[in-house]
């Protein structure tokens, strides 16, 4: 099991956030948010930082995730990113050598995170597929793919409609960073249904487990793997039996203590021994 963490669930400061993910035997991390910012916007400055800690500690950096098209809804906004952010988050994918990006699927106008069970992406707008066909044969030229996360508040909200869209946009670019934990806090259950339709799209996977929303998506209650309502051992088995050997990384949304982090790894290696 390739477990690791996205850094900032630990801390923005990469050095502290590696200095006790190691301390508790984490050595892969996902590059999301850090002190200076949201990577790479942050400025070379402190990704040179992140490559040199790295470096130094001797853990690996497993994905970058620069949220490209998280709050997209429109076409300049689109076209400014793919032309602003698109570029450098690449340039840095092929330094550090990452096989692409973790992406989004563009925001459902007015969606939030306590409404966006209300918002059906069952429609997705031409533009949106339109959109998503274009960044994929970007991505596809530059040698890379978009590993696309489904969120509550994007039409890619599910497994379900992000496959579907990927199908739709037509891109061998374009795979899924699977993350049942985003898709129960949508759908208020276990989406363990979904999974042989995302089976073959899947180049990453985020690992993070909540109770059953009692009081709404806008009070999501979240907890190591197991703990909540996704059975992790059945989800962890379809994947080692569909051969999946990528990174697996911890994304707990807890309080970003190394308790908390140090119980969601152990959760997590729980939930993934086998059973009798």
């Amino acid at each position: 099991m390739k477990l690791g963490i996205v850094s900032d669930e630990i801390a923005r400061d990469f050095y502290t956030a590696v200095r006790i993910g190691v301390s508790l035997g984490l050595r892969r991390y996902e590059v999301r948010n850090l002190a200076a910012g949201r990577a790479p916007m942050c400025g070379e400055a402190a990704m040179l930082d992140v490559e040199r800690i790295a470096r130094e500690e001797g853990v690996e950096i497993t994905a970058l995730s620069p949220g490209l098209f998280k709050n997209t809804s429109d076409a300049a906004t689109f076209r400014r990113e793919m032309d602003e952010v698109y570029p450098r988050a690449a340039e840095w994918a092929h330094r550090w050598k990452l096989p692409g990006l973790i992406v989004f699927g563009f925001h459902k106008l007015g969606a939030t995170e306590a409404t966006a069970p209300e918002f059906s992406s069952a429609n997705p707008p031409a533009d949106v597929v339109e959109w998503l066909a274009e960044a994929g044969e970007r991505a596809r030229a530059d040698g890379l793919i978009l590993m696309i996360e489904p969120e509550p508040i994007c039409w890619c909200d599910s497994g379900r409609a992000t496959a579907s869209l990927i199908a739709r946009a037509n891109s061998a670019a374009l795979k899924i960073n699977y993350d049942p934990g985003n898709v129960a806090w949508l759908e208020n259950r276990d989406p363990l249904d979904e999974f042989t339709g995302v089976a073959p799209l899947i180049a990453n996977v985020h690992i993070k487990d909540l109770r059953p929303l009692t009081r709404g998506a806008g009070f999501p209650e979240w907890v190591p793997a197991g703990e909540g309502m996704i059975d992790y051992a059945v989800h962890f088995r379809a994947l080692h039996e569909i051969g999946y050997d990528g990174p697996m990384s911890l994304e707990p949304h807890m309080d970003c203590s190394a308790e908390a982090t140090r119980r969601c790894r152990e959760a997590a290696i729980r939930q993934s021994e086998p059973r009798p």
